[in-house]
């Protein structure tokens, strides 16, 4: 019946927004606001790595769960998600050394919804709702995304693996992009409808060049960044911790090492196993050094620690301080 109509998200009828029928379900999961579709595929796409490299394509976004139907509405891209997270004007300003926090009518709203999934088993384990909730950010490395795919073939074996996945269209989809041959490398000078036979002409060994069918935005710019406000209680892999002083000590002048306080904290994309990104308080410029090896870091610690002569007292580089005393400013006393 027409008045039966409720969303199958949240169970809720056309008064909290107009309902539509985004697959082929019928009965009770026929109806969905497009505002929970929305949150569903944007959850989807959340629980993803920021790194291209670390997701694959998730078909919960594009495809009914129920039905199997691909979904009439397309999901946001992962540009417009970084826009929906963080805002239009801070997706595009996101770049190293700059440090992203949630406000706290952000965090709430995300608390909200969190309640809400909490009634579907499941979907709160699926989300990375709970990273952004009052988690601040610093952005330790952006890479760009230059659109191109370079492919060395060092066999005919693996030419001809690439001829059967590009096929007649010249054209391959993995990651959630489609991938395009280019008349670049081995193909340089080609025009675009000889592109077909000089592919079928090619022998290895030789190198190819794939580029993104669609434009490119920053969305598609690999993000790696720490949580400053999720630390965990051990290392990853204590033992690489150990041993990785363990060196710094050996060397000259490097005794004291074993002194240098280590924390560690939730990032991302890495592997749960491995250690991907070190900061180094202290130092000139924005305060901090990113470094990606935990010996440099280790060492760079100890030398900006080690006390140059009398007049530097018990202050040290990369050390915490509480202010204290200030006149001019004596709102900023007791800050850390």
């Amino acid at each position: 019946e027409e008045d039966e109509k409720v969303c199958r998200y949240c169970f809720d009828g056309e008064d909290d927004g107009p309902l539509i029928s985004p697959c082929k379900c019928s009965g009770g999961q026929k109806y969905v606001h497009l505002k929970c579709l929305r949150q569903w595929q944007r959850m989807c796409l959340v629980s993803q790595p920021t790194h291209p490299d670390f997701y694959d394509r998730d078909p919960r976004h594009h495809l009914c769960n129920v039905c199997k139907a691909e979904f009439t509405c397309p999901p946001p891209t992962r540009h417009e998600l970084m826009a929906a997270l963080t805002g239009p004007e801070i997706a595009a300003l996101i770049d190293e050394r700059c440090i992203i926090a949630a406000t706290g009518a952000f965090s709430v709203e995300l608390e909200r919804q969190l309640v809400q999934m909490a009634a579907m088993p499941g979907f709160e384990r699926r989300t990375g709702y709970r990273h952004w909730i009052r988690g601040v950010f610093l952005i330790t490395n952006v890479k760009q995304d230059d659109g191109q795919q370079v492919l060395p073939l060092d066999s005919d074996h693996d030419l001809q693996r690439v001829r059967l996945l590009l096929g007649p269209s010249l054209e391959f989809s993995t990651q959630e992009k489609c991938y395009k041959l280019a008349a670049s490398h081995a193909l340089a000078g080609v025009p675009p409808e000889g592109l077909a036979e000089a592919l079928a002409q090619l022998r290895a060994p030789c190198t190819i060049c794939l580029v993104h069918a669609e434009a490119q935005s920053c969305g598609n710019d690999s993000v790696a960044a720490v949580n400053l406000t999720r630390p965990l209680e051990r290392a990853p892999d204590p033992g690489l911790v150990v041993a990785a002083v363990a060196r710094v000590c050996a060397k000259s002048g490097f005794g004291g090492a074993r002194h240098v306080q280590l924390q560690h904290f939730i990032g991302g994309p890495c592997d749960e196993d491995e250690l991907v990104t070190c900061i180094v308080l202290g130092g000139g410029g924005c305060g901090w050094t990113v470094l990606p090896d935990l010996e440099r870091a280790i060492e760079l610690a100890h030398t900006r620690a080690t006390r140059r002569g009398e007049a530097q007292g018990a202050l040290g580089g990369g050390q915490i301080v509480r202010l204290v005393g200030l006149q001019a400013a004596p709102e900023l006393n007791g800050e850390v």
